[in-house]
């Protein structure tokens, strides 16, 4: 077989929504496969969600007084620390099954990120580096925190595709099956599309933030603090549905940690809300600065050029000069090397025996 095979027609995987008479056939996680190196769909969806994310951003960043340089720069900080995060969280919560597997800390392949300890990893990463900018942490958290949703709601679909993240029994209209999800639930036993519920959530999410940006915000923080509760009380409610939470043992009890999360996650966002419209540093004076410093730097720019125009004018007169000068120079060399002998013309005869010269 070739080496580069694409796998959809080789894993017979479905997903179906009966209630809907909806079925997905030959479905795989893998995208392609060159030797041993395999393009898993989730990571695909990730990653394309990710760039539509970057560009949103970079489309928008004058607008809300971020410097495209600036965002690259924090993107480079802040993607391998989200990473990083996501899998310590989930590390930290199945720490018993990963002091007996210590090799499957790094197969991040094998699934296992954690969307909360990604956030909270980029928000560490991000305070870090704007602190070294010198730049507003909630300001720069605002700007990205609506495209990070988008994020989110892109990247569920890669649950969708490796049948995992969904939730407990239900006979209701939108009940999901699937062949990895028979072999753990049972056959016909229909389950809560969890990553559904969460992408429609999110995708509604972004909307909402975007437009109250545009239309109503004021002052700096309002977006983080409206994020904080928006996906809080989203994941606090599907959470509950899910059969594969991290769970955290307290003596004899067991919590669902992400769920307690977002509600801690809700009581901060709602706390954060009324302080930055009590207290808060208004968004249009930061907009107005902003806009005035990209003007007096594209001002001293374009003095810096005509400056430069100016000096190349006498230049080239100077330059103009020298070579007139440099031409008679050499006339002068010429003439002294080959005098002109006026007292002493040459007394050529022609063939007659007159001399030669004008006539008279």
């Amino acid at each position: 077989m070739n080496p580069t095979t694409l796998l959809l027609a080789t894993e017979d995987n479905f997903v179906s929504f009966p209630n809907l008479g909806l079925k997905f056939e030959h479905m795989s996680r893998t995208v392609f496969k060159i030797g041993s190196f395999e393009l898993h769909w989730y990571g695909l969806i990730i990653c394309l969600g990710m760039i539509l994310c970057v560009i949103l951003g970079l489309r928008f960043a004058k607008k809300y007084a971020v410097k495209t340089d600036d965002m690259l720069d924090y993107l480079i900080v802040c993607i391998p620390s989200a990473i990083v995060g996501a899998r310590l969280y989930y590390v930290l919560f199945q720490l018993d099954y990963y002091k007996e597997h210590p090799g499957k800390i790094f197969a991040i392949w094998e699934g296992g990120l954690a969307i909360y300890g990604g956030i909270i990893a980029t928000a560490i990463a991000l305070f870090i580096a704007t602190k070294v900018k010198k730049k507003s942490f909630l300001h720069i958290l605002d700007f990205a925190l609506p495209y990070i949703m988008l994020g989110q709601a892109i990247g569920r679909w890669g649950n969708f595709v490796n049948q995992e993240a969904y939730g407990s029994k239900t006979t209701w209209l939108f009940g999901m099956t699937g062949n990895i999800i028979e072999n753990a639930m049972g056959e016909g036993v229909l389950v809560h599309p969890t990553f559904l519920y969460e992408s429609l959530w999110c995708f509604l999410g972004f909307i909402f933030l975007a437009i109250y940006r545009s239309k109503w915000q004021t002052k700096i923080g309002e977006m983080t603090a409206l994020y904080m509760i928006v996906y809080g009380a989203e994941r606090a409610v599907v959470e509950g549905l899910r059969m594969d939470s991290l769970m955290l043992n307290i003596g004899n009890t067991s919590i669902r940690v992400s769920q307690w999360l977002s509600v801690v996650l809700i009581v901060l966002g709602i706390a954060l809300f009324i302080d930055v419209k009590l207290r808060g540093k208004s968004l249009q004076e930061l907009k107005d600065a902003f806009a005035k410093e990209t003007a007096a730097k594209a001002a001293a720019l374009e003095g810096a050029g005509g400056e430069d125009e100016a000096d190349e004018e006498p230049e080239r007169e100077r330059s103009s000069l020298a070579g007139v000068l440099e031409a008679l120079e050499e006339l002068e060399n010429e003439e002294k090397e080959n005098p002109e002998d006026d007292e002493n013309p040459d007394d050529d005869e022609d063939p007659d025996g007159c001399e030669s010269g004008d006539d008279e």
